[in-house]
């Protein structure tokens, strides 16, 4: 229930959001540093993924310096054993929704942020043994802050990107206390540029 009510909470800040300015739509990729977090994941190290998707800003002041931004994004995240034998690769569909200021070139966004596990696999020394993730929550309730530079002219942006997970992995109450974290480095792009 608390996660259809979120849902609806997206959706209707979109929905105010799109009475403000007409929007501007575009696309956003770049590299993840995930990992996990907890009470038991400190034995486990970081690794590389990828976030591609789209993007929008609705614009609440005439003058561009406050805006809502909600965002699609493919998302590759993960954690895996200081010697590389045990990986967890899982992928998602996250829905961030950003308040954003934008002060100049320099920009700051924050907000929360719902994430759907689409898939996903556990490695052992190479071989996958495990492609059922079902102990696994297939949704995830976090929070996303980032700060960046934007060209406005040119429509480009590259920012830096963190984002957390409230909602433990596991959806058993007596597993593990682990979640999602990453670091995003993510460059976009806004179009019709202005």
């Amino acid at each position: 229930m608390k996660k259809t009510l979120l849902f609806l909470a997206f959706i209707l800040t979109t929905a105010v959001a799109t009475q403000a300015q007409a929007p501007r739509f575009g696309v956003r990729v770049g590299a993840n540093y995930s990992g996990f977090s907890g009470d038991d994941a400190e034995n486990l190290d970081r690794m590389f993924g990828f976030h591609a998707g789209i993007t929008s800003q609705f614009s609440l002041t005439s003058d561009d310096f406050f805006a809502i931004q909600p965002e699609i994004l493919f998302s590759k995240k993960g954690a895996e054993s200081e010697d590389d034998n045990y990986k967890a690769k899982l992928s998602y569909i996250d829905v961030p929704v950003l308040a954003k200021v934008n002060a100049g070139p320099l920009y700051f966004e924050a907000g929360p942020q719902v994430s759907f596990r689409i898939g996903g696999d556990i490695e052992v020394g190479g071989n996958n043994v495990i492609d059922d993730l079902d102990a696994f929550k297939r949704t995830s309730l976090g929070y996303a802050a980032g700060v960046g530079l934007a060209s406005t002219p040119l429509g480009l942006s590259v920012g830096v990107r963190y984002n957390g997970d409230i909602s433990k992995l596991y959806d058993a109450d007596d597993v593990s206390d682990i979640r999602n974290n990453l670091f995003m480095l993510t460059v976009g792009y806004m179009f019709p540029s202005r």
